[in-house]
């Protein structure tokens, strides 16, 4: 399509400097025709059955020659990134001489140093702890203390960052080069590694399946808003059960082109986007951070292959919001617009999570895509636990997380645990082995009992009726992909964050109605209680949003001698605006009960917000909290 017109052309201007895709040689070179490895395929498929656990990077072995990663500088097949990590594990493995299960941290930029890394210290049979340069030197050295990690490993990049960190805490550093990014580009003159002999695959690298099985794969540290930050403890088989519960609830498959651009310390990089692609045989076009102006390109396909465009966007609310604002800056005439919504008609998944989803970002993105964002909810401890359905879209609720992922128990308890309501969905049989057919790699007409994995609807158990079939109270969750301790702490009876039963107690608050569950927040942050009534900041919070001014919100209770607590709003305005909270509160009383409105309202510049995009209210209580109180002549 012939697209012209000034916002375009404004586009283009913002891509002129180089991405680095523009400049690789024989990019044009043909594919080389996937080889099933039926006899490896059996023997993994045989081990899962006796308990034992394929690590992501023995999967590239199913798949050696397909293109698993592209970033700035490079292409890498499989076999070339397992190649990379191998010769790196015996780095590693000479550094520790032989030992395994101890704790390495490492800090890599978002490309394939990263994948080579991680799978080189999975190889060697240790625990991999990603670390990232956004946190402060005092941060990162909590993480090298508390993690007790033998050594440390990153990119030249940064060196300059961890030398000083890991000398004050006499932690060896291993420095690795872009060597070993060099040698898994794909094309290079030796690719004879690209066929190696199936008797040799499981003894030249890494321990046995059944060895996996049993052990710890990655720490993921919390954002630490209420304490300090604490390592999750990621088994490999933790890691196995809920990708493939992504496989199955998500559809993933080797046809899959997964734009990435999330942190990599965090459980939604390290999971949805990264590990359960490669894991599926699928490639990952992975940039370097998020920049929207280098996401609209890549989802406009502009520059790339047709077989290198996207399919799939995995992304926080604050990247929709900042992709939507730039749409609206240069994409704003009618052509213009006609040519994005076809372009990203070859898009299969857009989904959102690790932030509640506004409804009016919702909604403006099905207009500007012709696609519904999948809402989902997870946490470092349980990665991803709820979500709304992948078919059929037009039932994913704006505001909603749908059900249990397969697998996954949700429980509903009052303020003494009591269980009000539990909601179980199955595994499916067929997530108990790889499938070449679930993942695209091999057709219906190749295999003679078709199989079929599909999401189940759950089990609804009511354990105390309710007049109105709604029911409220904190989240509990369980199954094989839930956590089971903390790193460094040891287990209580009375631990605050399982019950009896050992359900995990997310301290997030829910409602659960019409088969579907919405986060109303975080029990001790997000409920406000208030004259008598408990109020979601989360709902006051997506009404204040709709209104034409405001850009960011942040809604806290405050204390206060008369109400127990008062709904109070700290705003960003857009710009050229301005705004009263008489004004807030009769454009949002269109929506919200009185007393859930704000009876004070602060205006910032910026909204404080952590790497993932989430609103650090604990930091907009200690800036602001003073000037959110009810003053003299307020109260009523």
């Amino acid at each position: 399509m012939d697209v012209t017109g000034r916002s375009f052309r404004l586009f283009n201007r913002l891509l002129r400097r180089p991405i680095g895709i523009a400049n690789l040689k024989n990019v044009n070179c043909p594919a080389v025709k996937d080889e099933v490895n039926t006899e490896l395929l059996n023997s993994f498929n045989q081990d899962i059955k006796a308990g034992g656990v394929v690590p992501v990077f023995r999967h590239a072995l199913l798949f050696p020659t397909r293109v698993a990663l592209q970033d700035d500088v490079g292409i890498y097949t499989y076999a070339g990134l397992y190649q990379a990590a191998a010769a790196l594990s015996n780095e590693i493995a000479t550094q520790l001489v032989g030992e395994t299960e101890r704790t390495i941290c490492y800090m890599c930029s978002n490309d394939a140093s990263h994948v080579i890394v991680q799978w080189a210290i999975w190889m060697t049979g240790n625990i991999a702890v990603p670390l990232t340069p956004l946190h402060p030197p005092e941060m990162l050295k909590y993480f090298l203390t508390d993690s007790d990690a033998d050594f440390t490993v990153c990119t030249q990049e940064y060196e300059k960052i961890l030398r000083p960190i890991t000398s004050e805490t006499s932690t060896p550093l291993l420095i690795t080069g872009k060597d070993k990014e060099i040698t898994a580009q794909l094309y290079q003159p030796d690719t004879s590694f690209l066929k190696p002999k199936t008797e040799n695959l499981l003894t030249d690298v890494g321990r046995s399946n059944i060895w996996y099985g049993d052990r710890d794969a990655m720490l993921i540290y919390t954002s630490g808003t209420t304490s300090k930050p604490k390592g999750v403890v990621w088994t490999h088989s933790m890691l196995q059960t809920q990708i493939a519960s992504l496989h199955t609830a998500w559809q993933y498959s080797c046809n899959d082109v997964v734009l990435h651009t999330l942190p990599l310390h965090h459980i939604h990089g390290q999971l949805n986007s990264m590990n359960a692609s490669l894991a599926a045989g699928a490639r990952i076009r992975m940039l370097a951070s998020f920049a929207s102006h280098v996401v609209w390109a890549r989802l406009l396909g502009m520059g790339e292959r047709d077989d290198a465009r996207p399919t799939v966007f995995h992304g926080v609310p604050a990247m929709y919001a900042r992709l939507v604002a730039d749409y609206e800056r240069m994409f704003a005439d009618a052509r213009t617009a006609q040519y994005v919504r076809a372009a990203l008609a070859r898009m299969r998944l857009f989904a959102a999570g690790s932030a509640p989803l506004p409804d009016k970002l919702f909604y403006k993105w099905e207009e500007i895509s012709g696609m519904r964002l999948l809402e989902r909810y997870g946490m470092s401890e349980a990665g991803m636990a709820l979500s709304n359905p992948y078919r059929p879209a037009t039932s994913r609720t704006p505001g909603h997380v749908g059900r249990p992922l397969p697998g996954m128990a949700a429980r509903i308890v009052g303020p003494d645990l009591r269980p009000l309501l539990t909601v179980e969905c199955p595994v499916p049989a067929t997530d108990a082995h790889i499938s070449l057919e679930r993942l695209g790699l091999i057709t219906k007409e190749n295999q003679s009992n078709s199989e079929q994995s599909e999401w189940q609807p759950p089990t609804v158990t009511v354990h105390e009726p309710s007049e109105d079939d709604t029911y409220q109270g904190e989240l509990l969750l369980k199954g094989p992909g839930v956590f089971t301790r903390y790193w460094n702490r040891a287990p209580k009876l009375d631990s605050p964050d399982f019950t009896k039963d050992d359900w995990f107690r997310t301290g997030d608050t829910v409602l659960y109605a019409d088969g579907k569950f919405r986060i109303l927040g975080r029990t001790s942050v997000d409920i406000i209680k208030t004259s008598g009534y408990k109020v979601s900041a989360l709902q006051v919070e997506s009404a204040i949003l709709e209104h034409p001014s405001i850009s960011d919100v942040a809604v806290l209770g405050i204390e206060d001698e008369d109400y127990g607590e008062i709904v109070a709003a700290v705003v960003v305005l857009k710009e050229n605006t301005k705004l009263t909270l008489k004004e807030l509160k009769d454009e949002t009383g269109k929506k919200l009960a009185p007393y859930q409105l704000p009876r004070t309202l602060l205006i910032i510049q910026q909204m404080p917000r952590n790497a993932m995009g989430k609103l650090d209210k604990k930091e907009i209580r200690k800036l602001y909290g003073k000037d959110l109180g009810l003053k003299k002549g307020e109260r009523k």
